[in-house]
């Protein structure tokens, strides 16, 4: 069957790894229903989207109300479930209700969903590398490297995680463990695939103004402000690492052909890069932006000890992706803000 004769269910379109997927795969010819919980959402990410054609939207208000997606999954043929919270300094307590159910309930209730759609041959979910990395870092021994075959650590969702980006860390877990669990417990007729990204750095499709970006909820948005000194979550050493939004969004579309089997993991990560290295390139590269680096701050001394490593060469050999480094990501995000009104 064409592309074209196909629809995929794709929730989180408003956000940078949903946009950016739905772009790839319009560009593949596929038409998507798009999920919105608002729907005054609908006329910009038509303007952002194009393929008038090929895009519709369905007003899902509440994702974490039972049913929620039983009208949506209607008629489509896979599901793209992007959409998840993301960590803000200022949405702390309770933890559960604020990060985990948000990244739990959704998975459940579109996994739940698409049981009632005999069409639908698989179900993508976007859920993130450290879904297998403990909160106690130690547990991945001296390497600290993560890969999929260690499978999620055990949380407790009721504990207290001390600071937003704790809380979303857990919340990746019991995301990606909810869903492991729902296929090993309703053996499902469609397949499951999870696809478990580094921090993602790169263009942001649905920006509307560099202005916007002050308080964008992206970690290429926490990118840019930590290069204009505005610290934040991610960094707090020396040395990082992360993924090009393109290579994420590729790696979506690669996995819903068939030759990629339900059960399937791919940690996406394109390696290490230093900081300080990054900000070379930048200064040299576009002086007229100002960009800096402020001293890592006190209050993050000790943070080292959270830092871990990843293996992506699984997705390297499978999906035969060749990383964009952390340069390309940067480059590619300075030349998408250059493009956007100011205000």
């Amino acid at each position: 069957m064409a592309p074209s004769d196909e629809t995929i269910l794709i929730t989180g379109a408003s956000g940078m790894v949903g946009s950016a997927v739905v772009l790839r795969i319009l560009k593949e010819g596929y038409n998507v229903l798009l999920t919105v919980r608002k729907e005054d959402q609908i006329p910009w990410l038509k303007q952002v989207f194009q393929h008038e054609s090929q895009v519709k939207f369905i007003h899902v208000p509440d994702f974490l109300k039972p049913g929620a997606f039983d009208e949506a999954v209607k008629g489509v043929d896979y599901i793209i479930h992007t959409a998840s919270p993301i960590p803000r300094p200022d949405l702390e307590k309770p933890w559960k209700e604020n990060y985990i159910d948000p990244a739990v309930k959704p998975t459940v209730e579109i996994l739940e969903a698409a049981l009632k759609e005999p069409k639908i041959k698989k179900v993508v979910v976007t859920s993130s590398c450290i879904s297998f990395v403990p909160l106690d870092r130690s547990q991945l021994g001296e390497t600290r490297m993560a890969r999929e075959s260690l499978g999620n650590p055990t949380i407790d969702e009721n504990a207290d995680f001390g600071f937003p980006f704790g809380a979303y860390h857990a919340s990746k877990i019991a995301g990606d463990r909810a869903t492991w669990s729902f296929r090993d417990t309703k053996k499902p007729p469609y397949a499951i695939v999870t696809i478990n990204p580094d921090f993602i750095y790169g263009p942001i499709p649905v920006l509307k103004s560099v202005a916007a970006m002050a308080d964008h909820h992206t970690t290429s948005s926490i990118l840019w402000r930590e290069y204009h000194g505005i610290d934040g979550l991610l960094r707090f050493q020396d040395v990082d690492h992360s993924v090009h939004v393109d290579d994420v969004a590729d790696a979506h579309v690669m996995v819903l052909d068939e030759k990629f089997k339900d059960g399937e993991r791919y940690i996406l990560s394109a390696g290490e890069f230093k900081w300080d290295d990054l900000l070379a390139h930048a200064v040299k590269k576009y002086p007229e932006e100002n960009f800096k680096l402020n001293p890592i701050p006190d209050w993050k001394k000790g943070w080292d000890a959270l830092y871990y490593r990843l293996d992506a060469s699984k997705a390297e050999k499978e999906l035969g992706i060749k990383w964009k480094d952390i340069y390309q990501q940067f480059d590619d995000l300075v030349e998408h803000m250059k493009k956007l009104p100011k205000e």
